[in-house]
């Protein structure tokens, strides 16, 4: 469609109904056919959250390097033996380092809403940033409790975000930071009762949200579940898991399917089948159920234990699982690991491509570029330069 065409049209049909459905890929590109789009799409707040409801997300898979850099991935499934590619690392310039343009180093990463949290090596800083328009916002910790914390990002009813601080395993010291009004407040008795935060260090966003896997002490047993932190309510609830272990999981896995549902994998021994449980879209007025939709033995020599990453294609069955690999009889052996598992529910063990093996780690997530600016102290979004 020619732009005389688009010129033809209504202005609000073009901007409410047809722009604001196409990827944000090909938007960036029409941006330069237009003043007016480009205004739209750099700089309308509206617009940018109507896109991000409406439009098709390009979901693409992103990985944490052992150089401390954050790279697309590719696993290329068309030869006898899958193998990954890594593509060049993204361009996070650190400001505050004495080398100019020196990259920032990234210990952990965070994605919510396209945008991701990035947390320094030193634990001194992190970084809001999205990727897809180049804007961040920076930050320091408030420090309050000691290093070693988690950071999640996410947001409430209006939209507002915010960042929850935590310790993995705990059951108080919480501390959410609004953009909003630019400060740090401590926040108590978030959990239900008896229950602590972090059992394995994996926790995602799925609408604002943050979930992760919490565990808690009866006189009997120990019991487990997903929790949810409600940006809104600033208060966890249990998301109840497909079953309960006799006495503990041997390996758990959570992740996002298509910024839609969650899934996870469960393994209770290591003889046991590995699942895959995906839940129904997750919409606040729907009760969440699950539905199995993998199951597999690892096969010689692969195993998985403890708690692993993973990226699942619902559509097509096929999982991708990433872990770190320790040998605790001879450390130089450890090793990251890559593993595909399809329809046939045969694991395959994925190759590294040239010069890959020294610097991947078992550090994967899903990424939708998106055009939501990044909120500013007093609630207002900066346009972003392109």
């Amino acid at each position: 469609m020619t732009m005389e065409v688009f010129r033809d049209l209504p202005k609000e049909l073009v901007e409410e109904e047809m722009l604001t459905r196409v990827p944000a890929t090909y938007l960036k590109g029409l941006g330069s056919t237009c003043k007016r789009w480009n205004r739209l799409f750099n700089g309308d707040r509206r617009f940018a959250r109507k896109h991000s409801d409406k439009a098709a997300k390009q979901f693409l898979g992103l990985t944490l390097t052992r150089a401390f850099r954050i790279c697309p991935i590719i696993v290329d499934r068309d030869g006898k033996v899958p193998c990954l590619e890594v593509k060049t690392e993204l361009s996070l310039v650190d400001p505050h380092s004495k080398y100019p343009g020196a990259q920032f180093d990234v210990s952990r990463v965070f994605h919510c809403d396209g945008h991701l949290l990035c947390t320094s090596v030193d634990e001194s800083r992190f970084v809001v940033w999205n990727p897809f328009t180049g804007e961040t916002r920076w930050f320091q910790p408030s420090y309050r409790g000691g290093k070693g914390r988690a950071f999640a990002l996410g947001y409430g009813k209006n939209k507002s975000y915010k960042i929850l601080s935590y310790h993995y395993g705990e059951k108080k010291d919480f501390e959410i930071y609004e953009f909003s009004s630019d400060s740090w407040r401590v926040v108590d008795d978030i959990m239900p009762p008896g229950w602590s935060l972090g059992y394995g260090s994996i926790v995602v966003s799925l609408k604002g949200s943050m979930y992760g896997y919490a565990a808690a002490e009866t006189k009997t047993q120990r019991i487990y579940s997903l929790v949810k932190f409600d940006f809104s309510t600033e208060k966890c609830v249990l998301v109840p898991l497909p079953y309960q272990p006799r006495s503990r999981f041997y390996v758990i896995g959570l992740s996002v399917v298509k910024d839609e549902k969650l899934s996870v994998l469960l393994q209770l021994d290591v003889t046991s089948k590995t699942e895959i449980w995906v839940t129904n879209k997750i919409e606040t007025s729907q009760a969440m159920s699950w539905s199995k939709v993998l199951a597999f033995d690892m096969g010689p020599g692969l195993e998985l234990y403890d708690e692993v990453r993973f990226l699942l294609d619902d559509e097509k069955k096929v999982v991708m699982i990433a872990l770190n690999w320790f040998d605790f009889d001879d450390e130089t052996k450890s090793r990251d690991m890559i593993y595909i598992v399809g329809e046939d529910n045969e694991a395959t063990q994925v190759d590294f491509g040239p010069g890959i093996v020294d610097e991947f780690r078992a550090d994967i997530l899903h990424y939708f570029p998106s055009l939501v600016q990044i909120e500013r102290a007093g609630g207002k979004r900066k346009r972003a330069d392109m």
